[in-house]
């Protein structure tokens, strides 16, 4: 399996997409007016589809986890306010599929991280399980 780069960073490349089906194209707004009539309003989305890619687990196995130092450099990306990265995966057959994304705070934290194996000091060689959002822009 293919790599996924985000911004220049290497990542596994068998971190689940796992809102890669879900419905985004349709943006929705319904509201309530003086009267009691319910008003929707319905466009097509531009961007903003939702990229989540995280760790997963086949029993007491992580599939694709990330090393500290892999962390610490999506970290520093994920720090720049307003930045915008290219990020490449592989497509279902083969070659890839690119898409200019951002990193997505709305609704809490764009990456979180939790050690597969706590150690103190964390080092450089130790792995985490992530979850890692983002949206097309």
């Amino acid at each position: 399996m293919s790599d996924i780069v985000l911004g220049g960073v290497t990542l596994p490349g068998d971190l689940q997409w796992t809102d890669e089906f879900t419905a985004w194209k349709v943006g929705q707004n319904i509201k309530t007016s003086l009267t009691g009539a319910r008003i929707v309003q319905e466009a097509a989305l531009q961007a903003g589809r939702p990229i989540t890619l995280d760790t997963t687990r086949a029993g007491t196995a992580y599939v694709a986890p990330l090393r500290l130092d892999v962390l610490r450099a999506l970290q520093a990306l994920e720090e720049v306010p307003g930045a915008t990265y290219t990020l490449v995966m592989p497509a279902h057959n083969s070659g890839t599929r690119s898409f200019n994304v951002a990193f997505n705070r709305e609704g809490g934290q764009a990456i979180t991280a939790t050690p597969i194996r706590f150690a103190a000091p964390a080092l450089d060689s130790d792995f985490f399980a992530v979850s890692i959002r983002l949206m097309t822009v």
